[in-house]
Formats: C-alpha cells, structure tokens, sequence
C-alpha cells in the first residue's frame, strides 16, 4: 500500500470549545461512520483510495486496501486532477459539498464509490430529565450551538440524491445515525465545558444567569439526564457501470 501527502485532523490545543476538544469530537464521530459506510461499499485489496476528509482511520483503510492499494490524502485545497481514478472517495458533507459533488464524482472509476459524512448539530432533544430542568437544557444547548462554529447542517438529501443521479451516479444510500447521550458522558462533559468557557458571552448578550449556568453544568454531569444533542448523516453513491 502507497500513501500520497498524509494530513492529521486540525487541532488547535487549546481548551475552547471551538477548539480542539470540539474538533476532536466531531472527527472521532465522522471516523466511526466512514468506518461503517467502507463496510457497505465492500473496499477490496488493490482499490485506490482518495480521502478528502482528514479523519479517515488510515489504519484500517491500509487493511482493507491491501499492499496493493493506494491512499490519496490531499490537502484540502488541492482537488487531485486524476479522471476517473479512483475507485473511493471520502469527503465531508456539509452544506457547500452540493457544488463539489461534480469534480468529485469525475474522480471515480466506473463502479467506484463516494462517500460522504457529516456530523450536524440539531436542536437538543430531552427524554429525561429531573422536573423543571428541560427548558434550562433546551435554552443553554441552542446558546452554546448559536454561539460556537460547530458542524453545520447538511444539504437535504433529496438534494444530493437528486445532484448525484445527475451526475451519472446510479445508486444512492442515505443514512442518519443518532444517538442518546447520557449526563456524565463525554458529549455530555462536552457541552458543560463549553458552557463554562463561554460563561461570559452567556450571562451578557445571551441572558442567562450564574445560577443558571450552575444548574446546567450539573444536569450535564447527572446520570439521570438523556437527551440528543447531535446526529450524523452519511451517504454512498456508486458511478454507474452502463
């Protein structure tokens, strides 16, 4: 197996939450899905691969790609210029991929697959919680996405879907992944961080109190508390064969 220009998955170090432990997140969720979605689309030895997203697991890309495979990891500016050959391609999916969806489907190989993930932040959803403690939740949860430049929505799917049959593609897979979080754990530790650096920005323009925030940052850490504060989309799409 042959690697092109290797990149690691952008973290600043820092201990903001538009920082690297966000970052971190959102890329440790996108791996675990490229991971299932390489699984459907059946890798085999001697593919060659195009990772455009920077936080493939390399490892087992390696694995299933075999000594006689090929990874691509481009930085993200430079689209490679290599026609029709690729058999993969892994890139993000957020809401300004629908206008990159054409140079990068005319990458693949006749029956090659792309792959597209994305993690999109949604409005949070509380299925328990101790009484009085959801609207406190809901408020400070917007807030904190309101106030960080976290994942975005993707583009619809009827969108995409709609783009890619266009473009020759003829067989189109969407699925969205979601699921609960609990108080204690890491999503969960996440959003208390976050709203304990952003304490400032949200007792001012944001109105909430000190108090307020206190009871957040303990309904986050209460193991009581089960909610959905995200989900991830993913989409495969084969070039046609005809």
């Amino acid at each position: 197996m042959t690697d092109g220009a290797s990149r690691t998955a952008q973290t600043n170090g820092t201990d903001a939450p538009a920082g690297g432990q966000w970052r971190t997140a959102a890329a440790r969720s996108i791996t675990q899905v490229l991971n299932d979605q390489l699984t459907r689309v059946k890798v085999s030895p001697g593919h060659r691969v195009l990772d455009l997203t920077g936080v493939a697991d390399r490892k087992h890309l390696s694995r299933l790609v075999g000594p006689s495979g090929h990874i691509d990891a481009p930085d993200r500016a430079q689209m490679p210029e290599d026609p029709r050959g690729y058999d993969i391609v892994l890139a993000d999916r957020q809401p300004d991929r629908v206008d990159a969806l054409a140079p990068m489907t005319a990458l693949l190989r006749s029956g090659g697959w792309l792959i597209l993930a994305g993690t999109a932040v949604t409005p949070p959803v509380v299925y328990t919680a101790v009484p009085g403690s959801t609207s406190v939740i809901d408020r400070v949860v917007r807030a904190i996405n309101a106030l960080t430049p976290s994942p975005a929505p993707p583009p619809s799917a009827d969108t995409t879907i709609g783009v890619l049959i266009e473009l020759g593609m003829d067989q189109v897979c969407v699925t969205t992944h979601t699921e609960t979080s609990r108080g204690g754990g890491p999503e969960c530790a996440l959003y208390s961080h976050a709203a304990r650096h952003l304490h400032d920005r949200l007792t001012g323009n944001a109105g909430f109190t000190t108090a307020e925030l206190g009871q957040f940052d303990q309904l986050m850490q209460d193991p009581g508390i089960l909610l959905r504060l995200s989900s991830t989309v993913a989409l495969h799409a084969r070039m046609s064969t005809a």
